[in-house]
């Protein structure tokens, strides 16, 4: 009996193997990876320059709601039952371990953003094109999101907690100046690439975003005068159900572990015409009422990156700082009227101030205004920036 079974045995794993044979002999080819070989060829460009704006779509929310908790637009509480993530609490303090994993995540998405952009960059170089608007497409998308990336690493990380900046494939610590340079140098040279009257607008308004990092008023004047104008679309980042928006997964009806400052609600309360450019809604924790976002309400929805009221409240900003002769009253109360919200009578430099909150809610921009305003709210020895993770300084050389 023993004898049979084990005969028997033998025969089911030979026909097991036979059938594995036949199994991995019948295997269709790839069809959602390419061999790097096969990617430099013009019938591949398409494939690519839809993976740079996927890898846009992935970092942009994702990147924009971290920044905005090490910011005073967002907060993390224990005491809120959703919250469960002690690296947002790391985040939301200041107070960041150099192997935090979410930030870790977001070095990695954004390096994925800027390789896709410059890879594709480089194939260009490599490929005879038979169709010459393809190849400008790809060279735009290729220095347009290139560009980001760089901005992104030059606005929202650091080396110490007072050396803003990053490195690049393992390669020397580049301090945040150069990087925005070069994110300009991409920018502009983007513009060389496209001829769509729209998106010429988009990357002057973006150049201009530069600027008002580095803090060059000047050059914020002179490239949002050409930027984005009242009732141009709003230049965003596409999500689906695949690639959800961050802020709806972490910070909203996903699953709400961050919601927003308190003075959100208070502003709404305070003119409830507020609502159209503050979306929030209440919960209570803590036997406390508090708000979070609802800007983004599905996890489909597409994250906000430009808009022409953004580019208004830069021109309104260069007046103010003496570097434009834009009207900045006038700037601020077409944004506001854009709501029905009523005009204001003066405008100063700290009104703008809360303009940009208001109006730039959860659009990742206000940890950049609080360095550039000099209001940072947390203790002097916290992080400003995120710290380049420990993976990177682990395997990077230079560090």
């Amino acid at each position: 009996m023993k004898r049979n079974i084990f005969l028997l045995s033998i025969v089911i794993m030979l026909g097991l193997f036979s059938g594995c044979d036949d199994y991995i002999n019948e295997v269709d080819p790839l069809i959602d990876q390419v061999e790097d070989a096969r990617l430099t060829a013009e019938g591949q460009v398409r494939f690519q320059i839809t993976g740079v704006k996927q890898g846009f779509s992935v970092i942009s929310s994702q990147i924009g709601c971290q920044s905005d908790l090490l910011s005073d637009a967002l907060e993390y509480s224990n005491q809120n039952p959703d919250a469960s993530f002690p690296q947002f609490e790391e985040i939301n303090t200041g107070v960041i371990a150099l192997n935090n994993n979410s930030i870790a995540g977001t070095w990695n998405s954004l390096h994925s953003l800027r390789f896709m952009a410059d890879t594709l960059a480089v194939r260009v170089g490599q490929i005879t094109f038979t169709n010459a608007a393809l190849k400008n497409e790809a060279l735009f998308t290729a220095t347009f999101y290139g560009s980001i990336a760089r901005f992104y690493l030059g606005t929202t990380f650091a080396l110490t907690k007072t050396e803003p900046g990053a490195s690049i494939n393992a390669g020397p610590f580049i301090p945040a100046a150069t990087l925005l340079d070069d994110a300009l140098n991409l920018a502009k040279s983007s513009l060389t690439y496209t001829t769509d009257a729209y998106m010429i607008k988009v990357v002057n308004s973006f150049i201009a975003k530069i600027y008002l990092a580095k803090g060059d008023y000047a050059n914020v004047n002179t490239y949002a005068a050409k930027g984005m104008q009242k009732n141009d679309a709003d230049f965003t980042a596409l999500n689906h159900d695949a690639s959800q928006t961050y802020f709806w997964g972490f910070a909203g009806n996903g699953r709400k572990q961050i919601h927003v400052a308190d003075r959100f609600g208070a502003y709404v309360k305070a003119d409830p015409k507020e609502a159209a450019r503050i979306a929030v809604k209440e919960f209570t924790f803590g036997g406390a009422t508090h708000y979070y976002q609802n800007k983004y309400p599905d996890k489909s929805s597409a994250y906000v990156f430009l808009t022409w009221k953004e580019n208004n409240l830069m021109l309104a900003e260069a007046s103010l700082r003496g570097q434009g002769s834009g009207n900045a009253l006038a700037l601020v109360n077409e944004v506001r009227a854009s709501y029905g919200i009523a005009n204001l009578a003066t405008v100063n430099l700290d009104v703008l101030y809360a303009e940009r909150d208001k109006e730039l809610f959860c659009q990742g921009t206000r940890l950049i205004d609080q360095h550039r305003f000099g209001k940072w709210h947390l203790t002097a020895e916290s992080w400003k920036q995120f710290p380049i993770p420990q993976r990177e300084r682990d395997n990077n050389s230079n560090f």
